[in-house]
């Protein structure tokens, strides 16, 4: 059986699902575990049995043992280790967004064009099976072509103070949104968006110095048209306690709604519980399913992270994994949240 060994960069809350998901695929030989905070990495690496663990990323990623790097660092620090990696040619996935900006991700790119490394980003939502099933039938033209498109996420308010007190240069657009662009870019696959005109305000998150919430209206090369949204205004008890998602396609020969409210599962305890992302906060009412990486399920960790972990691996080792999301489409994805937010503070539209 091929096997690789694996560096994962960071052991928060997402590096944490990586590193878990990494152990639980037999084709990861070597595991080695990397933070700056000493408590949080031995917490780690002791849960995932790594067989190294360190607070220095070049130790980790330049090990010869390390044949893949996952950089799961918060997104303010993803250049340092994602450019050691391609720098070395060895393949890495980085969480989105890709990096916060644009020089960042052609540096990256730049470094794995001359070393041959492949670069992909972590757009975990992709790997809900529901959204997979919408790929396919885009990619199988039981569609036609897709001409108008809705996508809309929502998460807690919880979620936004957490992404907003650790990231001082990230907006609703770069971190949340991101997913719809990605989503809708990939759906509707050859198409170049030429223009965006973006509208936001900001009442709750005023004192973050970010929006509450942004709406966008992208235009593409051959006059298709993209409508996409997001919000951080949901309360903190809101029982979707991460995220409500909505995709809608108009094509010509067909249309498809996607529906990810997670009102199917529900939950009400007796005593409440406390949110996967944010364990901070409880709440009374739970829509099972609606954590957005996944769950752990007596003791194992299952869901989209741990699917795409897996498509990642067994991507580099040439026995499969499909749905991966290249650095070159991130950076269109990063290129046009960027403009959006442009477009809020000039309030007219923006050419790409």
């Amino acid at each position: 059986m091929k096997t690789t060994g694996v560096a994962v960069i960071g052991a928060g809350g997402i590096g944490t699902l990586r590193a878990h998901s990494c152990a639980q695929i037999p084709q990861v030989d070597y595991l080695a575990v990397c933070d700056i905070v000493p408590e949080k990495l031995d917490r780690l690496a002791e849960s995932v049995r790594a067989d190294v663990a360190t607070e220095e990323y070049e130790v980790a990623i330049r090990d010869e043992r390390v044949g893949a790097v996952i950089v799961s660092s918060d997104e303010e620090f993803h250049h340092g280790p994602a450019a050691l990696a391609a720098e070395l040619g060895k393949p890495v996935l980085i969480e989105k967004p890709f990096v916060l900006d644009l020089d960042e991700a052609d540096d990256i790119l730049a470094k794995a064009d001359a070393s041959g490394a492949e670069i992909f980003v972590g757009y975990t939502q992709r790997y809900r099976r529901r959204f997979l099933l919408a790929k396919q039938a885009a990619f199988a033209g039981q569609l036609g072509d897709i001409v108008m498109a809705l996508g809309k996420i929502y998460v807690t308010r919880a979620v936004g103070e957490a992404v907003a007190r650790r990231s001082p240069n990230t907006t609703p657009s770069i971190n949340t949104l991101t997913y719809m662009v990605d989503l809708i870019l990939w759906y509707m696959e050859g198409k170049k968006p030429v223009e965006v005109y973006a509208r936001s305000a900001s009442f709750v998150f005023r004192k973050y110095n970010r929006d509450d919430f942004q709406w966008m209206i992208v235009t593409f090369d051959d006059g298709s048209v993209a409508t996409l949204g997001t919000s951080w205004l949901p309360p903190h008890h809101w029982p979707a306690y991460t995220a409500t998602m909505e995709i809608d396609l108009q094509g010509t020969k067909g249309s498809l709604n996607v529906d990810d409210a997670h009102r199917d599962v529900i939950l009400a305890p007796e005593d409440p519980i406390p949110c996967p992302y944010t364990p901070e906060h409880q709440v009374n009412v739970a829509f099972l399913g609606s954590a957005m990486p996944g769950d752990f399920v007596m003791g194992e960790f299952f869901g989209p992270m741990k699917e795409e972990t897996d498509a990642f691996v067994r991507h580099i080792l040439g026995i499969g994994g499909v749905g991966l999301a290249t650095g070159a489409h991130a950076r269109e994805v990063l290129a046009l949240t960027m403009a959006a937010d442009r477009s809020c503070k000039e309030g007219q539209p923006v050419a790409l």
